[in-house]
C-alpha cells in the first residue's frame, strides 16, 4: 500500500481482516507490520525481521506476533512477557491450563496486585517449636513451611534427593495422630488466602503416596482456617471426613478410600459439600498434580493439568467464600504399616 506517513494513516480506511494479512507500514525490503486472522506460514517471503502480526480474532496472550525469522523465511512467534512460566500437563512442572492467564511477572515485580508462591523444597520446613527434640532433628531448616508432627515425636518430616531438586517425605507412624506442614509459618495464628469474589486464585501442587490400601491413612491437601498446625483434628481418623467443623477446600482421602482423593469444601457450621466423589485416582508411589483454579467466580479442580468434571462457584451455600485461610498438607495413620506423602513443589497464587 505504500503508506509511511502518519498523517495519512490516521485517516486511511483498511480492509477487514482476513485469512490474507493486510499490510500497515512497509519499508523498501518488505512488511512493518499487518493485521489478519490467520498469522503468516512459517517460510513465507516479504516480512522483514522484526515485522509485527496483529491477529484481530486472537485470544488471550495470542494477539501480537513479532517475525523471528528474514525477510525470505519468517517465522511469527507470539510476544508473551512471561517466557515459559509453565511446563505441560503431563509433565514434573506446572500446568498450562491453570497457569496460563496468571501474571505471575506482575504480581513478582508488584506486590500489591497479588501475590506468587512456588516452593520446590530445596531447604526443607521448619518443626513447630513445640514439638519434641527427636521431631526438630529430622528437619532442622529453614523453610517457608511450618510443621507438626504429634504428640509423641514419633512421626518423621525428611527432606528427600530423590527427585529434581528436592522432595519433603511426611511420615505417620502414630495411630490417629496427624502430621502437618502449613504455609505461612505464621499459620498457627493468620492465614494469607481468600477465595473472593470478582478475584483469581490459583494453586497447584505434585505429590505422591507411599500406598493406596484401605484404612492406612486418611489425608488433606488444601486451604482451611487458620490456627490449624497443631490441631490433631485437621484430619482426624475416626471422623466422617477431615476438618469437619472448619473452613476449608481442598481434596482429600478417607482413611477408606483406597486409590481415590475426593474434591469438598465446608463453610463452618453451613455443611460439608463434597464436590466430587472419587474425583482424582491416585497410584502407590507415583505423582499426581492437583489443583484448583478461581475465575473469581467459580472454582475449578485440576488432576495433572486436566480440569475435573465437577466444579463449583463462590456463591454455592457452604463454600468459604472471604475467608481468612492457610494452606495445609496433613495425613493421618489408620493402622498398619506406618502412612507416608511425598511432597516435590507446591505453587500458589491469588490476585488482590
Amino acid at each position: 500500500m505504500g503508506i509511511n506517513n502518519y498523517s495519512q494513516i490516521q485517516s486511511t480506511e483498511f480492509p477487514a481482516a482476513g485469512a490474507l494479512p493486510q499490510p500497515l507500514l512497509r519499508n523498501s525490503t518488505g512488511v512493518l507490520h499487518s493485521y489478519g486472522t490467520v498469522v503468516p506460514v512459517d517460510g513465507s517471503a516479504g516480512y522483514v525481521k522484526g515485522c509485527l502480526f496483529h491477529m484481530t480474532n486472537g485470544v488471550g496472550k495470542n494477539v501480537l506476533y513479532f517475525n523471528a525469522g528474514t525477510e525470505v523465511n519468517c517465522d511469527f512467534n507470539v510476544v508473551d512477557g512471561v517466557g515459559n512460566a509453565f511446563g505441560t500437563a503431563a509433565g514434573r512442572g506446572p500446568s498450562p491450563a491453570i497457569w496460563a492467564d496468571c501474571p505471575v511477572l506482575d504480581y513478582e515485580l508488584n506486590p500489591q496486585a497479588g501475590m506468587h508462591y512456588f516452593d520446590d523444597f530445596l531447604d526443607g520446613v521448619t518443626v513447630a517449636a513445640a514439638q519434641s527434640a527427636a521431631a526438630s532433628a529430622a528437619l532442622g531448616t529453614t523453610g517457608k513451611f511450618v510443621a507438626f508432627t504429634g504428640a509423641t515425636g514419633a512421626s518423621i518430616i525428611s527432606t528427600l534427593a530423590t527427585n529434581y531438586q528436592g522432595e519433603v517425605k511426611l511420615e505417620s507412624t502414630t495411630i490417629n495422630e496427624s502430621i502437618t506442614l502449613a504455609y505461612p509459618k505464621g499459620a498457627h495464628t493468620q492465614g494469607i488466602f481468600e477465595l473472593k469474589p470478582g478475584k483469581r486464585f490459583w494453586f497447584e501442587a505434585r505429590v505422591s503416596f507411599v500406598n493406596t490400601d484401605n484404612a492406612k491413612f486418611g489425608a488433606f491437601i488444601g486451604f482451611a482456617e487458620q490456627a490449624l498446625v497443631a490441631d490433631d483434628t485437621i484430619h482426624a481418623n475416626t471422623t466422617p471426613w477431615a476438618l469437619e467443623d472448619k473452613y476449608y477446600v481442598g481434596f482429600e482421602r478417607l482413611n477408606a478410600d483406597g486409590d481415590m482423593l475426593d474434591t469438598m469444601f465446608n463453610n463452618s457450621d453451613a455443611g460439608h459439600i463434597t464436590v466430587g466423589t472419587d474425583a482424582v485416582t491416585i497410584v502407590a508411589g507415583a505423582m499426581k498434580k492437583i489443583g484448583i483454579y478461581c475465575d473469581g467466580t467459580n472454582v475449578y479442580f485440576y488432576a495433572d493439568g486436566v480440569r475435573l468434571a465437577d466444579s463449583t462457584t463462590l456463591a454455592t451455600t457452604s463454600f468459604p467464600v472471604s475467608q481468612e485461610l492457610a494452606f495445609y498438607f496433613s495425613m493421618v495413620m489408620g493402622h498398619g504399616d506406618a502412612a507416608s506423602m511425598n511432597i516435590d513443589w507446591v505453587k500458589f497464587a491469588q490476585e488482590y
